[in-house]
């Protein structure tokens, strides 16, 4: 099912199918990108585009972390690593809801052992307008002790739907990073982390992104604390987007693996058509004890506040 939500500024919808944001107009320009309007199409649409993803955010190697002594073997969905919490991960599963005029609530429960992970966890996806502001609640709690990492996917660009093959490089973002993961040939942290002076990697200044990434960028600031991840700025209509979290750290991705097998709205979609902000903790930190935690413990709650400000 979609739901609408508004405020006097902003329109957004979204599907049941992954908790997951299907447009976000901002005066009337829809910049939100990914899937079609029609929801018998979604087993075609990209699973990850807009979606809530969980139990673990990005990827962990060998899809297996040990916890408190005991090693877990999580089911993999990617060349012998997991993304994105499995092949059924959050993004790929229906989500209940419940909605006011402005607000919509998700809730899933995740059964003791699904896609390898213990616990039974209880996830939260709610989303909320205001006046120039989508903000999303991501939050869980457990029975028992397991990791999670929640986030949300969706794409942008923010020249709306004229945007066409490439035109999401011509965006131009400013990243609040010193530092990014270094990743091994699958994108896999190897646990080192690099200063992105004088690199490719370096975003502190607003410039346009012009090539391809898919990297995780440490933020600068405390987690926990809500904090000026990343902006954006379309050059020719002048939008702007500020993205703010409560995480310490943010995947980019430039829509590399797009093509028109994706349905999008009224067209299909194409390679580097937009771009992904998605704000978490660190890919793999079950697995690496120098990253921020990912564990969650019975009488806890995790949480990871977004918000997209819309100038």
């Amino acid at each position: 099912m979609i739901r609408h939500i508004k405020s006097k500024s902003l329109n957004a919808s979204f599907s049941d199918f992954g908790a997951r944001v299907l447009t976000v107009e901002i005066d009337g320009v829809d910049v939100a990108f990914g899937t079609s309007l029609d929801e018998a199409e979604h087993e075609k649409w990209d699973i990850y585009a807009g979606a809530t993803l969980g139990r673990y955010a990005g990827r962990i190697t060998d899809s297996k972390f040990t916890l408190d002594g005991t090693e877990f073997q999580l089911a993999p969905n990617r060349d012998g690593f997991q993304l994105h919490g499995g092949p059924k991960g959050f993004g790929n599963s229906f989500w209940q809801a419940k909605q006011t005029d402005s607000e919509v609530e998700f809730s899933l429960s995740s059964p003791d052992g699904d896609q390898g992970f213990p616990g039974e966890l209880h996830a939260k996806a709610i989303f909320g307008v205001k006046e120039n502001i989508l903000w999303a609640e991501l939050t869980a709690t457990t029975f028992k002790p397991t990791v999670v990492n929640l986030t949300n996917h969706v794409y942008w660009n923010l020249a709306g739907p004229t945007a066409g093959k490439n035109s999401g490089l011509a965006q131009e973002v400013m990243i609040n990073a010193s530092h990014t993961l270094v990743t091994n040939q699958n994108i896999l942290p190897t646990g080192e982390m690099a200063s992105v002076k004088d690199t490719r990697f370096d975003f502190r200044k607003p410039r346009a992104i012009a090539e391809s990434y898919d990297d995780c960028y440490c933020l600068d600031g405390t987690r926990g604390v809500m904090k000026l991840a990343a902006s954006v700025r379309d050059p020719v209509s002048g939008r702007r987007m500020e993205m703010w979290t409560t995480e310490c750290a943010m995947q980019f991705y430039t829509g590399i693996h797009w093509n028109n097998t994706f349905p999008g709205k009224g067209k299909p979609m194409e390679q580097f058509q937009a771009i992904a902000l998605e704000a978490q903790n660190m890919p793999d930190a079950p697995n690496h004890p120098n990253f921020p935690s990912s564990v969650l413990r019975p009488g806890t709650q995790y949480r990871n506040r977004i918000e997209w400000r819309f100038t």
